[in-house]
């Protein structure tokens, strides 16, 4: 007997699903303009001049797979994403799944931001300002795109951010101040769900993470045994990989 899919919440701030993802990016479409970071940041400060608009971004904490399935949603409703992704997280840029993963959202037009640990970086003893330059760069050429914006993790907690030349900064007062700056960070809308607040805000940053969505709309202890699950899948698939299967990367132009 098939069974039914769980009931969504009835309160939207609770609704992690899919269906419920979707439902707001054709809420946002129908009001207001879409950008990435890659559109926006060599707009400067002539974004504001845009009426209305939402700065799509998201900031990828553990899952590859789960980015490309938002990326999907993005390119469906046609709009046109920022994906931070890390290195050193726990997924794999530069291995076969990892890599065809990042392949496949650049090809549904998102563009790649850089997404970094500063306590990572401080505590190795090297400048910060330097190893996100070469982190970036080893991300540009594997790639073949141009990285134009970085976020730190947790901004929050530490309060600092890195200044790298070339490459904005997320929470840069320009896209952080100056317009309102809307987070599900944990599964939690602090002010209501994006599309509560439309009708109040006409500029407006929305960061998502790809984790928090999914087609059961699973909460926080359920997803992160659903990711531990999911890895130890993929060692178990690794280890059965005759050897020497490595990635490749793709070249691509850069970002328009």
């Amino acid at each position: 007997m098939k069974q039914r899919p769980p009931a969504r919440p009835t309160d939207p701030d609770l609704d992690f699903t899919l269906a419920h993802y979707e439902e707001i990016l054709e809420r946002i479409t129908a009001t207001h303009r879409t950008f990435s970071f890659g559109e926006a940041a060599p707009m400067g400060e002539a974004l504001l001049d845009v009426e209305r608009f939402v700065l799509m971004r998201h900031d990828v904490e553990f899952s590859l797979d789960a980015a490309l399935t938002l990326a999907r949603a993005d390119h469906a409703a046609g709009v046109r994403s920022t994906f931070f992704v890390q290195i050193g997280s726990d997924y794999n840029l530069f291995e076969a799944d990892g890599a065809g993963a990042v392949a496949q959202i650049l090809d549904l037009g998102h563009d790649l931001g850089f997404h970094y640990d500063l306590g990572l970086f401080e505590r190795s003893g090297d400048d910060p300002v330097e190893l996100a330059r070469r982190a970036i760069g080893l991300m540009e050429g594997f790639f073949g795109v141009e990285i134009r914006a970085a976020s730190p993790h947790m901004p929050m907690r530490s309060g600092r951010t890195l200044r790298i030349p070339g490459v904005v900064d997320a929470y840069d007062p320009l896209y952080f101040e100056r317009i309102k700056y809307l987070s599900d960070s944990t599964q939690v809308w602090r002010e209501g769900v994006v599309t509560s607040l439309l009708d109040r805000y006409d500029q407006i940053q929305l960061l998502t993470h790809e984790y928090h969505w999914t087609e059961e709309g699973l909460g926080w202890d359920e997803l992160l045994l659903l990711e531990a699950e999911a890895k130890h899948r993929r060692l178990r698939e690794h280890r059965a990989l005759p050897r020497g299967v490595a990635a490749a990367g793709r070249t691509r132009r850069g970002v328009s």
